[in-house]
C-alpha cells in the first residue's frame, strides 16, 4: 500500500475525456447530493444512489492513473480481479465490528473523495464493514463531522495508515515493527482480512518482488565492498556499483507493483548502508 495524495489534486484541471472535465462531474454530484438530502426515506435514497451506480465509474479512469493503474490497497495490476471504484465510507449501510448495522454515508456516495481503487476480490470482502474505535462517534447525518471517527481500516488516501502495513518474506502483510498501538496493530490485522490482502496470488507475487529486491541488495553490497577493497576511484567499478542501486530503486518507484515490499526488504536489512534506499519511497 502507498500513500494516494488523492485530497491534494485539483479537480478543475482533470479531465475524464475529450469533453468531459472533473469540474462538471462535480457539478452533477451535487445536483445528486441535493436530490439525495430531500429524499422522503432510506428506500428513496438507495434507489438514487442505484439509478446512478454507473456515475462514479466515470472516475475510474483518472482514480487509477493517480497510483499507475495499481489497486490502491494492493499494489496488484492483474492478479486482485478487475477494479471497483470503492467508496472507503460505504454509501447504503455500514456495519460495526459485531455486525450492528447503521445507515450508510450516503451523502458520499457521489464524493469523489470517498472514492478509491480497489480490486474486486478485495472490495467484495469488505463489503459495508467500517468499524470504528469509538462508534459513539459515527457520523450518521451529512451535519456531522467525520474527523471525529477512527475508523479500524486503513485507508491508501491517509499518509500515516499506509506506513503501518509492512510485509515478510513469505509475501504476508504484517504490521509494521515500529507499532507500539495495540490499536494500530489491530488495524492492520483487520484490514488485512477484510482487504484479503493475504489472497495467495498476491503473497506469490510479493514473494518474488522481495526475492528480487534482497538479490539486488547483496549484488549491490558484494559491488561495494569490492569498489572500497580496490581502486576507489575506478570508474568501470563506480558504474557497476551504480547500476547495481539503480535495480533497487527501481523496486520502489510508484510505477512498479508491490514497490511496499520492496520498501520492506530494504528496512529488514538494518543496514546503513541500504536504509538509505528506502528514502527514495515517496
Amino acid at each position: 500500500m502507498r500513500y494516494i495524495p488523492l485530497k491534494d489534486k485539483i479537480p478543475e484541471q482533470v479531465l475524464i475525456d475529450k469533453d468531459y472535465t472533473l469540474q462538471q462531474w462535480i457539478e452533477k454530484a451535487n445536483t445528486l447530493l441535493e436530490k439525495l438530502k430531500s429524499a422522503p426515506n432510506e428506500t428513496a435514497r438507495n434507489k438514487i444512489i442505484d439509478d446512478n451506480k454507473e456515475f462514479w465509474g466515470k472516475l475510474k479512469e483518472w482514480l487509477l492513473s493517480l497510483s499507475d493503474q495499481k489497486c490502491w490497497f494492493s499494489e496488484a495490476k492483474d492478479c486482485f480481479n478487475y477494479w471497483h471504484v470503492e467508496h472507503f465510507r460505504p454509501k447504503k449501510d455500514s456495519k460495526e465490528l459485531d455486525g450492528t448495522k447503521h445507515c450508510g454515508y450516503w451523502w458520499l456516495a457521489f464524493n469523489w473523495q470517498n472514492f478509491r481503487i480497489c480490486g474486486s476480490v478485495g472490495n467484495t470482502k469488505k463489503g459495508t464493514f467500517f468499524p470504528l474505535q469509538d462508534e459513539s462517534k459515527r457520523v450518521l447525518s451529512p451535519d456531522g463531522d467525520l474527523r471525529y471517527e477512527s475508523p479500524l481500516l486503513l485507508d491508501p488516501a491517509n499518509s500515516h495508515d499506509t506506513i503501518l502495513l509492512y510485509f515478510n518474506m513469505e509475501g504476508r502483510a504484517i504490521p509494521d515493527p515500529s507499532i507500539i498501538s495495540n490499536w494500530e496493530t489491530d488495524r492492520v490485522v483487520r484490514s488485512v482480512e477484510r482487504y484479503n490482502l493475504d489472497f495467495p496470488a498476491l503473497m506469490d507475487k510479493r514473494k518474488t518482488v522481495w526475492n528480487d529486491c534482497w538479490k539486488h541488495i547483496q549484488d549491490y553490497l558484494q559491488e561495494l565492498e569490492k569498489l572500497y577493497k580496490g581502486d576507489q576511484d575506478n570508474p568501470i567499478a563506480r558504474h557497476e556499483l551504480q547500476s547495481k542501486a539503480d535495480a533497487i530503486i527501481k523496486l520502489t518507484c510508484g510505477d512498479k507493483e508491490f514497490s511496499a515490499v520492496a520498501r520492506a526488504c530494504i528496512l529488514s536489512t538494518g543496514d546503513p548502508r541500504v536504509l538509505r534506499f528506502a528514502k527514495q519511497f515517496k
